[in-house]
């Protein structure tokens, strides 16, 4: 043995034991231990069986997933194949010609060069024949805010765009001192009850008889030397409307005197003072000039040419501003569409024919003009084919403001439409509504009666839609808790501003509602018997 064999601890219990000692030790192992050593043997093989299952379950999953129906993304490939990034990018290219523009796109402005970069991107990346369609607008310019007093009996000068306002295409530039007052009744409309004016400012409460246009004109015809309505007193402020004819064309007359609103209040005083005593000071300084300009057609050569799908939007900004939401989102978007549809072969079984508007920040002139050479056979200096028929268009789409900052998705209502038109559009508006509904967004209808290129289409029979995000009509706080944003603020607070730029841009409305456009496109073109789905009234209440 060992020098320490033997050998004891100070309880006296040995330090070191036999060989055979030791395994008699090992075979009476407590109880713990064995218990131990089963446990790990266990998990052991537990783990493996998990590791089996697991791979079976994955196998199983994607077996099952390869039986059930496609994914959203293969279903409706052509919005996912649309890149707002790339929109951005157009975004960029028309706020660097605004800035080259007195920082505008209007027609005056950037339009030209907007639609020139417009058509060299068709020319290199699109797949259509493009036109241009030349028309005359009129351009309305405020150079310096106007002057409106009282000089007599005493002596007022009234706040301009409080008390007072220059009407748009309110005539041009005028100093007039010192001038007589003649209280127009029955609201100027028709001549023989209008009385003296020659010379005088005819003061006039507007009628429901006549238009804006046909009573200052009447007055200016008689020789009054400027006019001035007086705003009913359900509105606080003066009116900004226009005075010109709606669907003005070359050739139809314009205002030449001052025409100017001021409030109920003012009206008041000037109609209830003594006419004999009372004289007025004007001084306006603005221009009204007609100016060429053009629309950009883009007509595809592919699809039903009986059975088109029309794609507006305007391309011209307001004079104020770079426009980039109002309209450059809109445009942008369907230039975007009209190259990505050309990038991945789209075959449409109906054509498509896109249009970018000028002059719509004009009074939709634009569209007008195209509706009233294509349907009423109107022509003027610059007439010429443009590739389209009146007849042959099945509906008009619309794209106007699609990414106000504060944004509500909108979805034009089609119900508002005319009679002629009204089914038709309703089957519009249940095809963006499928978008939203598939994508669970939130999403609102609103009204199809003024405002857009949509106009002269549905007031000629065509069925129309569209999406928008809103301008300057303001978020409640119950539309807020649906669509997030800011509550009791404008839904774009730069809607015709300078600050219309990039920075005015919410990319996640661009990105929804450009894909919703993309969507209707690529779905109503494909459409089969597509005038007999629009003329189809069954399901629509």
């Amino acid at each position: 043995m060992s020098s320490l064999e033997g050998a004891l601890s100070d309880d006296g219990a040995p330090l070191l034991r036999s060989a055979a000692n030791t395994a008699d030790i090992t075979r009476r192992r407590p109880q713990g231990s064995r218990i131990a050593e089963w446990y790990e043997t266990r998990s052991r093989d537990m783990l493996a069986l998990t590791t089996v299952l697991l791979l079976l379950g994955i196998g199983l999953g994607m077996w099952v997933y390869g039986t059930l129906p496609t994914s959203d993304r293969d279903e409706h490939p052509h919005e996912y194949a649309l890149s707002t990034e790339r929109i951005r990018e157009h975004l960029t290219q028309f706020l660097d010609i605004a800035g080259k523009h007195n920082n505008s796109r209007s027609v005056t402005n950037g339009h030209a060069d907007s639609a020139e970069y417009v058509i060299s991107q068709l020319h290199a990346h699109g797949n259509c024949d493009i036109y241009k369609q030349s028309f005359v607008s009129p351009v309305w310019t405020v150079h310096k805010a106007p002057r409106f007093s009282v000089r007599a009996p005493v002596q007022v000068d009234y706040i301009f765009e409080t008390d007072f306002q220059v009407m748009r295409y309110g005539g041009q530039s005028a100093t007039i001192d010192n001038a007589r007052v003649a209280i127009v009744e029955d609201g100027g409309c028709v001549a023989e009850r209008v009385g003296d004016v020659a010379g005088k400012i005819a003061v006039v409460r507007p009628s429901t008889d006549c238009s804006l246009f046909e009573a200052a004109f009447t007055l200016e015809q008689m020789g009054a030397s400027a006019v001035v309505f007086v705003r009913s007193a359900r509105f606080k402020t003066p009116s900004t409307a226009r005075v010109r004819f709606t669907d003005w064309k070359e050739g139809d007359p314009l205002m030449t005197v001052p025409v100017l609103s001021v409030t109920h209040s003012v009206g008041q005083l000037l109609q209830t003072a003594a006419v004999s005593k009372l004289r007025i000071d004007i001084e306006t300084n603005t221009s009204i000039d007609v100016v060429k300009t053009f629309n950009v057609l883009c007509v595809g050569r592919e699809g039903d040419s009986h059975s088109t799908v029309l794609v507006g939007s305007h391309l011209d900004s307001v004079a104020a501003g770079p426009g980039i939401n109002d309209n450059g989102s809109g445009s942008a978007s369907t230039l975007e569409i009209q190259l990505t549809l050309a990038r991945i072969k789209f075959k449409p079984h109906n054509r498509i024919v896109f249009a970018w508007w000028s002059a719509e920040e004009d009074g939709l002139l634009g569209s007008r003009h195209f509706a009233r050479e294509l349907a009423h056979d109107w022509k003027n200096q610059w007439t010429s084919d443009v590739g389209v028929r009146w007849e042959d268009i099945a509906l008009d789409l619309n794209f106007d403001m699609l990414a106000s900052p504060n944004f509500i998705a909108l979805v034009h209502n089609g119900t508002d439409a005319p009679e002629n038109a009204r089914t038709g559009s309703q089957r519009i508006q249940r095809v963006f509504e499928d978008y939203f509904v598939r994508h669970d967004y939130p999403y609102e209808l609103t009204d199809m009666l003024a405002g857009s290129d949509f106009v002269p289409f549905v007031d000629n029979g065509v069925p129309a839609g569209g999406v928008l995000t809103g301008a300057g009509e303001f978020k409640s706080i119950t539309e807020r808790s649906k669509h997030g944003g800011l509550a009791n603020a404008a839904l774009d607070t730069c809607y015709h501003r300078d600050c219309d730029t990039l920075l005015n841009i919410n990319m996640l409305a661009l990105d929804r509602m450009s894909k919703a456009a993309m969507y209707a496109v690529s779905t109503l073109s494909n459409v089969h018997d597509l005038r007999g789905y629009l003329n189809d009234a069954s399901g629509i209440h």
